[in-house]
């Protein structure tokens, strides 16, 4: 058997080598590559295939939680990107936890599906309800295709052939009084 040499110093090592990453080192050469300090080989990191001490690696090199910003030394939640706790992996709205339903991410802020829909869906000129399948878009705005109705008589208006009376659908059949902008006579949602 041929004898170890040290990755550090060149010099043949012995009585004793410690190994990590395929490199032998004497025991007073295996310090850290980033305090150079002596690392005990039952406790170090390796990183870039160097020795890192555990403080070092926690303080530089540890992913850490996109949610509470320390460092993950478990299992962690890779998505959008970023890593997080599998605890911390949860919607900012109430709190669910997301690993093993569907989310969305907006602006670094992880929500559950039903709360991206209560916070950002297009909402109903009718309702004012999140809008999350097809809608009718009319008068500027996006409606739910059962709220989408005639603002006299209620009945939805589903051909496509409606007035504008007021800034409010009217459908063919009814007939508003208007006495000019000022005194709309149509009556309220």
């Amino acid at each position: 058997m041929s004898p170890s040499i040290c990755c550090r110093c060149n010099e043949e090592i012995w009585p004793r080598a410690i190994c990590s990453s395929g490199k032998a080192y004497h025991p007073h050469h295996f310090t850290c590559r980033n305090c150079s300090l002596v690392v005990d080989p039952a406790l170090f990191f390796a990183v870039d295939d160097d020795v890192v001490c555990s403080e070092c690696y926690l303080g530089n090199h540890a992913a850490r939680c996109s949610a509470c910003r320390t460092p993950i030394l478990e299992r962690a939640v890779a998505a959008v990107g970023r890593k997080w706790h599998e605890k911390c992996f949860r919607c900012v709205s109430c709190g669910k936890p997301l690993i093993s339903s569907g989310f969305y991410e907006v602006n670094g802020y992880l929500f559950c599906n039903s709360h991206f829909r209560e916070l950002f869906s297009s909402r109903c000129a009718g309702c004012a309800g999140p809008i999350e399948e097809r809608a009718v878009v009319a008068l500027s705005t996006k409606w739910h295709q059962k709220c989408f109705r005639c603002s006299i008589c209620r009945q939805r208006i589903v051909t496509g052939e409606f007035r504008i009376v007021c800034g409010r659908p009217i459908c063919l059949g009814c007939k508003p009084i208007v006495f000019g902008p000022q005194n709309c006579m149509c009556p309220e949602f």
